[in-house]
């Protein structure tokens, strides 16, 4: 089996390619030319691109049967920018995948922000209407239906809930702030969310790569609990041995940091890790989906556990100098 996996520079692209790699099939890494390839396995082909130049991409993906589409940006400054990296490079991985004749299906890792946060605690479900709150979640959405219009061939999009493991980097800031001995809580509700380990997730799309069931399929992917944002913090707590002083934002001044963070970005031209655009998702009063149709559709049967992939990613932060 030979797959390639766009985006495999960052974080969930890199696992993604060596998880194949280990499995023993042919795995092609495709990365933006000059991208940092550390975090890919030295056995792994990298292969460099531009992804507005059909030619590099149909050469990428050459005798590749699966295509996971991975690449995007989760932060911009303008929402053209979103959609320029978003939608209109996942509009040219397509076209590339459908001219292909030895391409037979497309993954597309979309995300839980395509779909809708809820006021009660009730978990989504994949048929329920997009209702998404930010420019990420609005640009995964809409590429979603490009795919589902215009995939000439077999397809599959999946929306992962929060991601954590090793190498991730929003998480680490929660460990950075408890570990300074203060924590920051948006809002006076306690956010509940679904959440996939690293690991996990690649299982997940293996799954999918394999089953004949994920063709033409929309999936949620999470292991199946909603986690309430206190617990999780406890739990962090404990393991840093540090009883953090939890200091509740309101959402009006949440807002406002929002918006400084935009004037920040504007001064400096780097996008930041707060901006209005990520408030406006922390503001969700929960992000908790329905693992039950990857139950049924792929036999998806996850074993939560918590406390130990969050020990295992401590460790991994440690052992790195990141923490």
């Amino acid at each position: 089996m030979r797959i390639a996996v766009t985006g495999a520079n960052g974080f969930v692209g890199s696992n993604l390619a060596n998880y194949f790699h280990a499995l023993g099939w042919e795995t092609a890494a495709i990365v933006r030319s000059g991208a940092d390839t550390g975090q890919i396995d030295p056995g792994v082909q990298v292969v460099p691109v531009d992804y507005f130049s059909p030619t590099e991409l149909a050469s990428a993906l050459a005798s590749s049967e699966i295509v996971i589409h991975n690449a995007g940006k989760t932060r911009t400054r303008s929402y053209a920018e979103m959609l320029a990296a978003n939608v209109v490079v996942t509009r040219k991985v397509l076209a590339a995948f459908n001219h292909n004749p030895g391409c037979r299906r497309f993954i597309y890792v979309s995300s839980q922000a395509a779909s809708r946060p809820t006021q009660e605690l009730r978990a989504v479900t994949e048929e329920e209407t997009s209702a998404p709150v930010d420019w990420y979640g609005r640009s995964k959405a809409l590429s979603e239906r490009i795919i589902r219009a215009e995939c000439a061939k077999e397809w599959t999009i999946v929306r992962p809930a929060s991601v954590y493991g090793p190498g991730e980097r929003d998480f680490l800031q929660l460990f950075k702030s408890i570990k300074s001995g203060v924590n920051f809580s948006l809002g006076s509700q306690d956010q509940h969310l679904s959440l996939i380990h690293i690991s996990e997730l690649c299982e997940f799309l293996g799954l999918c790569c394999t089953r004949e069931n994920a063709r033409n399929q929309l999936f949620f992917a999470s292991d199946g609990v909603a986690y309430s944002q206190s617990r999780f913090t406890a739990l962090v707590e404990e393991l840093l041995g540090k009883k953090a002083l939890t200091l509740k934002i309101p959402k009006p001044l949440a807002k406002l940091a929002g918006y400084a963070g935009d004037l920040a970005e504007t001064i400096t031209g780097r996008t930041g890790l707060v901006n209005s655009q990520k408030i406006k998702e922390l503001l969700g009063p929960n992000w908790v989906c329905s693992s039950e149709k990857a139950r049924d559709f792929l036999g998806w049967e996850p074993v939560p556990s918590l406390e130990g992939k969050l020990r295992q990613t401590l460790d991994w932060y440690i052992q790195q100098g990141w923490l």
